[in-house]
């Protein structure tokens, strides 16, 4: 362990020099202070913090945890612990996970959940040593926006509309003043069936709304909806975020129970595609559960490209 070595709580002028860490560690990847910023605007039940490391006055290091407002359990807590590669394998991480439990001691925590991606054999046999078991799997897959041939897969679209189903982007339809109620209706019952790591928590109406309609990230022009004209209900959804870098990410496709195996889904990912096109994306990146045949299918079919898997993984502390 090198004696130069200063492990301290992280303050607001450190965002930038976390961010370099966080780019150093993940090159594929586009970490910014903005972006760490808004990860950083919780609810206010969610207990949450930053360590740093320090060696001849550079940031070599980061460590937080958090708990999240979609699998909020005051007990539980997901905490993840960063090195550049250039100062791995002295320990340096080690301490930062010791700084972080500390922490977490005066919260009584039952299990923390932490993550990383199967090209990272060091990082995964790191956390299985200190007690993390794989808990799910995700894949992440990229597609080519701009080799994309969207002429033949136009009618998928057309067939939908046929069908007497409305497609719309969040754009269009901001002058509806139940837009906001009418997608957080849908996205109610459509993350019903989203796999995730942990028990599955309530989600306030406003706490929604600032995730979605307040993010810096938020493309209302890439949000699109499936409505039943005959209720005016939103009964299915895809949608596209803004990233720092040259790519989208793709956040909740979804649709109501009674509605599926009619070809929403599909349909509204292509105009999705077809949007980032028009934005000039380079790529769409989205992730999707290990089995999820469903999706999985439907991105294959479209020309995703797997990438490695990302894998959470769970350290129980004491029974629930």
């Amino acid at each position: 362990m090198a004696t130069n070595l200063v492990i301290r709580p992280f303050s607001q002028h450190d965002y930038p020099a976390i961010a370099e860490v966080l780019n150093a560690a993940w090159p594929d990847e586009v970490h910014t202070e903005a972006g760490l910023r808004e990860d950083d605007d919780h609810a206010p039940e969610v207990k949450w913090g930053r360590f740093v490391a320090e060696m001849d006055k550079e940031v070599v290091a980061t460590a937080h945890y958090t708990q999240f407002e979609g699998m909020y359990h005051p007990q539980k807590f997901g905490v993840w612990v960063t090195v550049k590669p250039d100062f791995r394998s002295r320990g340096i991480g080690k301490v930062l996970y010791q700084a972080v439990l500390e922490a977490l001691r005066p919260h009584n925590p039952i299990s923390i959940l932490s993550s990383t991606r199967e090209d990272q054999p060091h990082a995964l046999a790191w956390l299985q040593k200190l007690g993390f078991a794989e808990k799910m799997r995700y894949w992440e897959s990229r597609l080519d926006v701009q080799a994309f041939e969207f002429g033949r897969w136009a009618h998928k679209i057309e067939a939908v509309k046929a069908a007497g189903f409305d497609l719309k982007s969040l754009k269009e339809l901001e002058a509806d003043p139940a837009h906001r109620q009418k997608l957080y209706d849908l996205w109610l019952e459509a993350r019903q069936d989203v796999p995730r790591p942990e028990a599955m928590s309530e989600v306030r109406f406003e706490d929604y709304c600032k995730w979605v309609f307040e993010s810096k990230y938020y493309l209302p022009e890439g949000h699109f909806v499936a409505i039943d004209p005959s209720t005016g209900q939103y009964v299915a959804l895809s949608t596209l975020w803004k990233t720092d870098g040259d790519y989208l990410h793709t956040g909740l496709t979804g649709t109501r129970r009674a509605y599926r195996r009619k070809g929403l889904a599909l349909a509204l990912k292509l105009l999705g595609i077809g949007f980032a096109k028009a934005y000039g994306a380079k790529e769409i990146r989205t992730g999707n559960e290990a089995g999820n045949r469903a999706m999985l299918s439907i991105n294959e079919a479209l020309g995703f490209v797997k990438q490695p898997t990302w894998i959470d993984l769970v350290k129980l502390l004491q029974e629930s």
